[in-house]
């Protein structure tokens, strides 16, 4: 039986935690002594390619089987995805425009600029050697990596819906689970994506929260139940595990997280049913999860020259009212991008 609640409104809330912590921790480069507020935060990303494949799977498997075509769904896609990104791409470009008129276009490569730009408008990475950022996939706004990485596993689920019966889907997450779990074992990073020397680690990351995720939605079993005294526990537990970073082991800790911990929170939280508070709560986050993973960086940045300009606090010194206030302004531009 599968759970009795179609709205999966706790795993709203776990979408909109995930994206705070993964802000906090895009702070860390920012503030003095590197203040690292959640230094697990980039299995976030797991949690969201899992939580994707979850909802892609409960909003469109039905569609498909009624005849949706490819080109629908990616109509339906666009729609969601580029809007908030393109205003991200708007923002960063803005923070470019503040930095030149501080310290002059020598800071930039126009070149390097335009190329950035365009790669950037056209949704894809932008190669070392034309971007402003070298080391970044997508040197605009580095989060956009896993949009990308998104965008490329819906593609992949469109093309393949109606033909990823269990058994398909059990040997493409079987697969990655290996790659992930030999990386762990070579002591490489799983936390991968962002930056091109890290990249290798991305495709399985996706492949496998996000297939999984499918995958729990069509064939996991569960009864629905009374959510409202477990969902704060969850919250709890979901961003205690990113706020913690073990001394040793750092690889297995995360292989553990994406193949287990994730996988059992949101097999939990779907089967909850949210009433009241925590159902607000749950659906105010969850909606403005996304704009606030799309807008941070570049929202982040443009506060950074602000403060700079006006205090002459240098990017690497701003103690913890920075990231209190620019946290604060990040969430309400937000929440005004989704509810106005």
């Amino acid at each position: 039986m599968r759970p009795e609640t179609t709205h999966f409104d706790a795993l709203h809330g776990l979408r909109g935690i995930a994206a705070v912590l993964v802000m906090l921790g895009h702070f860390r480069e920012l503030t003095a002594q590197h203040l690292d507020l959640a230094p697990s935060g980039f299995l976030a990303v797991d949690l969201f390619f899992l939580l994707s494949g979850f909802v892609i799977a409960h909003a469109y498997d039905d569609k498909f089987r009624k005849g949706m075509s490819f080109r629908e769904f990616a109509e339906a896609r666009i729609v969601r995805l580029y809007p908030l990104y393109f205003a991200g791409i708007g923002i960063a470009m803005a923070g470019v425009g503040a930095t030149i008129a501080m310290h002059g276009l020598s800071s930039y490569s126009r070149l390097d600029l335009l190329a950035s730009l365009a790669f950037s408008l056209l949704f894809l990475p932008t190669p070392p050697s034309l971007s402003v950022g070298p080391d970044l996939l997508f040197p605009l706004n580095g989060p956009a990596w896993s949009l990308f990485y998104e965008l490329v596993a819906n593609a992949v689920f469109a093309a393949l819906a109606l033909r990823l019966a269990r058994r398909s889907l059990a040997a493409i997450f079987s697969l990655a689970f290996l790659v992930l779990a030999l990386m762990a074992w070579q002591g490489f990073s799983l936390g991968g994506g962002a930056h091109w020397d890290g990249t290798i680690a991305a495709p399985a990351r996706i492949a496998f929260s996000f297939f999984l995720g499918v995958y729990l939605r069509r064939y996991a079993t569960g009864v629905s139940r009374d959510g409202n005294l477990y969902m704060p526990i969850l919250l709890a537990l979901c961003a205690g595990l990113m706020i913690f970073r073990p001394a040793g082991n750092a690889q297995l800790y995360d292989l553990a997280m994406i193949v287990l911990v994730w996988p059992w929170l949101v097999l939990m939280a779907s089967r909850l049913r949210l009433s009241g508070f925590w159902r607000a709560i749950a659906l105010f986050s969850g909606n403005i999860s996304y704009a606030i993973y799309a807008l941070h960086t570049p929202l982040i940045r443009i506060v950074n020259i602000l403060d700079e300009s006006v205090t002459g606090t240098l990017r690497n010194q701003h103690g913890l009212p920075f990231v209190v206030g620019t946290s604060i302004l990040v969430i309400a531009v937000a929440a005004f991008a989704h509810y106005v």
